[in-house]
């Protein structure tokens, strides 16, 4: 899975993976990403995607936990070492976290929130 949140212009890209694409417009701001190769749908491009994420539906609850994670280090100024070393864990287990690849335990999640307390987990599934 590949994340891309652009911070200056609210811009958000999340592809199953990067190869060569186009896009389609679905819904205001929202973009259906498909691949060149068979047309199947490989993502979705988000214009202010920090408003919008809560609404989206269509990302499963750990992907939509991840983006949000990542929306909310980018708009701190946090580099993915700095959010890691504020929730005392080392960077792979971080990096695996905001990319999806990680499925949080409680205590991590909950320290989360601490770390990112505008986080609303109730939004996330």
């Amino acid at each position: 899975m590949y994340i891309h949140y652009d911070a200056k212009t609210d811009y958000l890209e999340v592809l199953e993976k990067k190869g060569a694409n186009y896009s389609e417009i679905h819904e205001n701001g929202i973009y259906k990403i498909h691949s060149e190769k068979n047309k199947k749908i490989v993502g979705y491009g988000i214009e202010n995607a920090s408003i919008k994420i809560e609404a989206l539906n269509f990302f499963e609850p750990l992907i939509k936990f991840s983006i949000m994670i990542k929306i909310l280090r980018l708009k701190k100024g946090l580099t993915q070492i700095q959010a890691a070393k504020k929730l005392g864990i080392s960077l792979l287990p971080y990096q695996r976290i905001e990319s999806g690849k990680n499925n949080p335990t409680l205590k991590t999640i909950l320290r989360i929130k601490e770390v990112f307390p505008e986080l609303k987990l109730d939004k996330v599934a």
